[in-house]
């Protein structure tokens, strides 16, 4: 037997295996065809078909059939089991010529694929596919988590600068409302202003005839007393000699 063209297929055990052999212009579309395995030089028959007829093995695993308008004769062969492997034939009945040989080989499930067919492109896209998507999700939350966290503290922010502002202002108010007008509350000294103005104020007691001899006598809140000298202001009051009469 010398095969026309060869191909190998690699299958997972319960997959299903679809070839299909072209057979070339000398082989008539009416004569019989028929796939076989080969096995000690030897290839025992299977399945058969021949002008457009479908044929199936006895267990009905195997199924052939002859297009003679498109020249190929299609087989399918399903539940596949390791037992399966191995070298497989469609040859021209009449000659014995081989059309097409098969190297098939079926692994377990259990065990990893080295080499992956045509079968597996639409799988592994599917599972890429899916892990875009994944990815997708994860990164959406994340970035609606962080959002919601610079939220949160945007508004924490705002609502303790508002109360902060609210006491500070209360604060003022109440100081305001305590003072006398145009006077300073004893012993606070709040600005630049309040220190040019002086002491907040002073009790100053005057004889209705006072004498440069006699002496003065100033009251002050232990609050608004300095402790640094540096600060002290001094003030002098001198009292001229009223006129005498020049009766006297």
């Amino acid at each position: 037997l010398q095969g026309q063209t060869s191909e190998t297929q690699r299958r997972r055990e319960g997959d299903t295996l679809h070839i299909q052999c072209p057979y070339p212009a000398w082989v008539g579309g009416s004569e019989t065809k028929y796939w076989c395995h080969l096995t000690d030089e030897r290839c025992p028959e299977l399945v058969r078909t021949y002008y457009e007829h479908m044929r199936q093995s006895r267990d009905g695993k195997i199924k052939i059939k002859d297009d003679s308008t498109a020249r190929t004769v299609s087989i399918n062969m399903t539940d596949l089991k390791a037992e399966n492997s191995g070298t497989y034939l469609c040859v021209h009945y009449s000659t014995g010529n081989v059309i097409k040989t098969i190297s098939l080989n079926v692994y377990k499930a259990h065990v990893l694929a080295v080499f992956q067919g045509p079968s597996s492109t639409q799988p592994r896209s599917q599972a890429t596919s899916l892990s875009d998507g994944n990815t997708f999700i994860v990164l959406s939350v994340v970035l609606l988590i962080l959002l919601l966290l610079a939220l949160l503290t945007s508004t924490a922010l705002g609502v303790r600068l508002y109360r902060l502002l609210a006491r500070t202002g209360n604060r003022e108010a109440e100081d305001t409302s305590d003072r006398p007008e145009g006077t300073a509350q004893p012993g606070r000294r709040e600005s630049s202003q309040d220190d040019r103005k002086g002491p907040a104020y002073i009790n100053l007691n005057v004889q209705p005839h006072p004498s440069p001899e006699d002496p003065l006598y100033c009251n002050v809140e232990p609050s608004q007393a300095h402790r640094n000298s540096q600060h002290v202001e001094y003030t002098v009051i001198a009292f001229n000699q009223p006129p005498r009469n020049n009766r006297e």
